[in-house]
């Protein structure tokens, strides 16, 4: 006795394969479609199997595939039972299906002797004997409509094969009966694992429910849902689409769409992550640009202003609806200044802090240094400039007081020693001989900061420098070269122009003593004068100073 399994759609084959093989003793199960046949081959190992071609759901040509990769059913001989083969290639059907023989349904008197001989063989364990034959083709001669439909599905078969999409084809209840090999591929999964598999469960616990619904929705609605929906399959990310497709019996068959977007998708993501850094970074640009407590403008290749700040419009006055448009060059308060900048920008490129005075809308000067930049585009084509403006205002305004400050005592407003001294190695020419210098002290200061306090003393100091800004020529250099001492320089003096500015001193600190006797200022003079070269300015500034002492030493006597 031996194990038997008929693979048929049609019923009464089976019921007459059946009935004839178990008459001869033999067990006998069988399938009405591939997928009940792999359902059985699960369980059950038969020792022959027949099996039809032309099934619904997972083909005869597939199932026989399937057979031929599973180890434990190598010793199975399998006959292939169709009417086809008098319209199909023999090589094909033994060679690429892995068939042992094809058995040609006939009418069933012959078709039960084959069946006969055929069981014999195996029973006598010489079913080698069978291996490649064509059992009953002479029972048949060739279909023309027969063929030119194999032809068609062939087609059909290649095309399907060749798909850059995955497609597979589905139960009403969700169980796979075909696959094709972009659809296996996606999946990551053996074709004969697929067939006869749960679609359902090839998902991600999260997602089964949601596709037992969408199924559950086709076959209910008979139209296409779940279109370019998204889910996560062997870990890629793939777009599913599934179609009903109603059949004769009014049940429904799914064809459901299985294409590959990971790429696509991270692709995507990638250029959504570079669009939103763009847009970070042009808006933090932007922010820059606006914001920035330094004018910035913009303008093209024939100098209009494409673009101005909120800083430049308060720097220069206009707002940009203004300018827009407009040439930058009415802005520049000298041209001839402009023309030398731009040749710095024609030759090197770029400018960098260049000092250059602008024009406001209200007509005034106002001091700036600019920074230029040409602005090509990808091909190199130079296609305007931006310009960075700082207004330098402020920063001349302390440039000149600590100018002013490092030359002059603040107390005073007189020149300070340092000066004093350059001045003295400046006026060493011939051009300002004959050179004399005056020296001058404050009689009693530490007496009235002892007495008084310091703030009278200061007011003195300040009262004697008063009177020798008034006493001197608007050329001569007074300063303040110590706490109660101050130096004079005259340049092309005489003996005469000295001592006339000394009695005019003198005269000026009379007045002051008339009006203000309470500080009693008292000033001791002391002169030196040179008339040739070479001067020696610390041997002339110290005679002055001796002439000064002496005189002050006479107020002791």
């Amino acid at each position: 006795m031996k194990q038997v399994l008929v693979v048929d759609n049609h019923p009464v084959i089976r019921k007459f394969m059946s009935s004839f093989l178990m008459e001869k003793g033999h067990s006998v199960f069988t399938a009405e479609d591939g997928v009940s046949a792999l359902e059985i081959l699960s369980e059950y190992i038969p020792d022959v199997i027949f099996i039809d071609l032309i099934m619904p759901n997972i083909s005869g040509n597939k199932v026989c595939q399937i057979i031929r990769r599973r180890r434990h059913l190598d010793h199975c001989l399998l006959v292939i039972l169709s009417a086809i083969a008098a319209e199909e290639e023999e090589d094909t059907l033994l060679n690429d299906l892995g068939a042992d023989l094809i058995l040609v349904k006939g009418p069933f008197d012959r078709l039960s002797g084959h069946i006969t001989d055929i069981m014999a063989l195996v029973e006598a364990g010489q079913e080698d004997r069978l291996k490649g034959s064509v059992i009953g083709k002479e029972d048949l001669s060739a279909r023309q409509i027969t063929k030119e439909l194999l032809t068609s599905r062939r087609h059909y078969e290649t095309t399907l094969h060749h798909m850059s999409e995955g497609l597979l084809e589905l139960l009403d209840d969700g169980q796979i009966v075909y696959a094709n090999p972009a659809a296996v591929s996606i999946l990551g999964t053996a074709e004969e694992d697929l067939l006869s598999a749960d679609f359902i469960r090839l998902f991600r616990d999260k997602d089964q429910s949601l596709i037992a619904q969408r199924i559950s929705e086709a076959t209910q609605a008979g139209q296409k849902v779940l279109h370019n929906e998204t889910l996560e399959l062997n870990d890629k990310l793939v777009s599913v689409t599934i179609i009903p497709v109603r059949e004769e019996s009014r049940h429904y068959t799914l064809v459901v769409m299985l294409q590959d977007i990971t790429r696509q998708k991270h692709a995507e993501h990638a250029l959504q992550a570079r669009e939103e850094k763009y847009k970070q970074e042009r808006n933090f640009l932007d922010n820059i640009f606006e914001y920035s407590p330094d004018a910035i403008a913009i303008v093209d290749h024939h100098g209009r202003f494409t673009r101005w700040n909120h800083q430049a419009a308060r720097l220069f006055g206009y707002d940009f609806a203004e300018l827009k448009g407009k040439k930058a060059f009415h802005l520049y308060a000298d041209a001839g200044e402009m023309e030398k900048m731009l040749d710095t920008l024609r030759n090197e490129g770029s400018v960098q802090a260049y000092e250059i005075d602008f024009t406001r809308k209200d007509s005034t000067s106002i001091p700036c240094a600019v920074s230029i930049s040409l602005l090509r585009n990808d091909a190199g084509k130079k296609i305007g400039s931006l310009s960075i403006i700082r207004d330098l205002s402020e920063w001349r305004r302390v440039e000149q007081k600590l100018k002013y400050l490092s030359f002059h005592d603040s107390l005073t407003g007189a020149y300070n020693r340092a000066f004093f001294e350059e001045e003295m190695q400046r006026l060493n020419t011939e051009r300002h001989l004959p050179l004399g210098i005056i020296i001058c002290d404050i009689d009693f200061l530490k007496r009235i900061n002892d007495t008084m306090g310091h703030q009278q003393g200061d007011t003195l100091i300040v009262a004697a420098a008063d009177i020798l800004k008034n006493a001197f020529r608007a050329g001569d250099i007074i300063a303040r070269i110590g706490g109660d001492e101050f130096a004079v320089l005259v340049p092309r003096s005489s003996p005469e122009i000295i001592t006339n500015c000394i009695h005019r001193l003198r005269e000026m600190i009379a007045d002051f003593r008339t009006r203000r006797p309470e500080l009693n200022l008292s000033i001791s003079i002391g002169y030196a004068i040179s008339t040739e070269m070479p001067v020696d300015t610390r041997a002339l500034f110290k005679q002055a100073d001796d002439h000064m002492y002496l005189e002050k030493s006479k107020l002791s006597c």
